[in-house]
Formats: structure tokens, sequence, C-alpha cells
């Protein structure tokens, strides 16, 4: 990778970070100039590709959630990637006040824009144990699923 291609990115990754913290529905139009058009993203409840379909999947997030925002804590960069460690809240009708961390990983094409967002959160945690139902059910997967030390 040239000098240049990682500056390319970084700056690309920095847009990238400005636009999630002033995330609205007012900037979606801003992902024109920094995902590439065929951008492949996954989270724990999508696996899509296109520009277009991630704009819809921001969309639909302000029809869910009232006042979703994220943090961006930290960015850290590997040799072919970029990771974003991230605060998430908002009020969603069914959870209440929700909130979490997670971490994204992106990637890049040729001409510097982000070519994949690949999202990693737990979601059976921090989504489907606090839903009504089947919540109980997953909490008791979970403790039954878990390791306690004996001193404690």
């Amino acid at each position: 990778m040239t000098e240049n291609s990682r500056a390319e990115q970084k700056a690309t990754a920095q847009a990238y970070v400005n636009f999630y913290e002033a995330l609205s529905p007012a900037n979606l139009g801003d992902l024109e100039d920094i995902l590439s058009e065929d951008v492949h993203f996954i989270d724990p409840f999508s696996d899509i590709r296109g520009r277009d379909h991630v704009m819809g999947i921001l969309q639909k997030m302000f029809d869910d959630v009232d006042n979703p925002k994220f943090t961006i804590l930290d960015v850290a960069w590997s040799e072919s990637s970029c990771y974003m460690r991230w605060h998430f809240n908002c009020y969603f009708a069914v959870l209440g006040d929700w909130m979490f961390k997670g971490m994204t990983e992106l990637r890049f094409n040729a001409e510097g824009k982000i070519c994949a967002h690949y999202d990693y959160w737990d979601s059976g945690l921090h989504f489907y144990a606090k839903l009504p139902v089947i919540g109980w059910f997953v909490r008791l997967v979970r403790k039954k699923a878990s390791f306690k030390p004996a001193s404690q």
C-alpha cells in the first residue's frame, strides 16, 4: 500500500467518524462520497450490499428509534482495515433507553472509499435478552451456558 492511499483511507475513515457522530436523516446523502456503490454491510440483523441499502438501514433506524446517537471512542488501524470502537444509545419503544458498545471493521477499495462495513456487537445480550417474553429464555440459556468460578 502506498503512503498516499493510506492517507486517502485515513481521510475517508475520519469522514465516516464525523458522519456517524453527526448522524441524522438530513446527512444520509453524505455517504455517497464515503461508501463505494457496492459496499458490503453486515451487522447482527443485516447482511446487504449496496450504498442505497445501507442508507435504507439507517433510515429504518430513524423510523424505529428516537434520538439515535453514536459516539466513536477509538479508531485503530491494521495493515488492511480500520477499526472503530463506538457507543450507541437511543430510545426504543420495545426496550426503553437502549445503550451498548460495539466495533466496526472497515475495508477500503482502490479509490479509498469504504467497500466493507462489518459491525460486531452482542445482540443476544444487548437486544434479545432485553425483549419481553423471549428475553427470559435468552437469559436462562445464557445463565446455563456461562461459567462461574467456585470462588465467586
